[in-house]
């Protein structure tokens, strides 16, 4: 059975919604929703909380994540992508409690929706194709949401966002090529190749298709009261 660490990214700064990775939804901190869906998980190791702030630290323990160091601030910032957090994450562990794991499962706190089925179907499929580089969970780009109907700004006149795609030729939405966008709900990602690639995620990446509502990121207050209204009324 492969090592896995879940490995939750809870930095202190937001300037959507202050303090948002503690901040209550519906009676508990945002980040609990994750951390006790991953200690419920039979398949994972270790569940580690990687934070620069001490009182995200402080609850991510009251729920039982482990939190064995602070992120260093330099990798707390707006502009950090998650190839330096897990790298450090990794590299930490290496160091300090000489442990390697086989697979690194990225859980982000925004997401409150994920599920041990979703994590477990990410999990079975990088281990029984072991081609797969990581997974990655999406949903349908649908309609509206769709890159063939969308238009960027050239000179303030609005163009076709993808070169040479005829609009009029998609008028339907049943017209539209299948595609997916990314939620960022689960990612697999294996330490070499991490590690070895600029690209962390490799060149080929897996993907579970996932339904919309569990794909609920939290981004914005309008986003919270959302996910309020999911929970209060039990949609989920």
């Amino acid at each position: 059975m492969n090592r896995i660490i879940a490995l939750i990214p809870a930095r202190g700064g937001s300037k959507t919604i202050f303090k948002k990775n503690i901040k209550f939804l519906n009676g508990i901190p945002l980040i609990a929703y994750t951390i006790k869906t991953a200690l419920k998980n039979v398949n994972i190791n270790k569940v580690v909380v990687s934070t620069d702030n001490k009182e995200i630290a402080n609850i991510a323990k009251n729920y039982g994540a482990e939190v064995p160091f602070l992120r260093p601030i330099e990798l707390a910032q707006d502009n950090i992508s998650d190839g330096p957090v897990i790298l450090h994450t990794l590299n930490w562990f290496k160091e300090n409690e000489n442990i390697l794991p086989d697979l690194i499962l990225y859980l982000r706190p925004t997401s409150p929706f994920k599920s041990n089925k979703i994590i477990n179907k990410c999990i079975n499929k990088i281990e029984k194709n072991t081609c797969f580089t990581s997974i990655r969970t999406v949903n349908k780009a649908i309609g509206v949401d769709h890159p063939y109907w969308m238009f960027k700004n050239e000179k303030n006149t609005l163009k076709p966002f993808i070169n040479n795609i005829d609009i009029t030729k998609y008028y339907q939405r049943q017209l539209l090529p299948e595609c997916f966008k990314l939620n960022g709900v689960v990612d697999i990602l294996k330490p070499n190749i991490i590690e070895n690639n600029e690209n962390i995620f490799g060149n080929k990446i897996g993907f579970v298709e996932i339904d919309q509502l569990k794909a609920i990121d939290i981004d914005n207050e309008l986003d919270f009261a959302f996910a309020e209204f999911i929970l209060q009324n039990k949609l989920i």
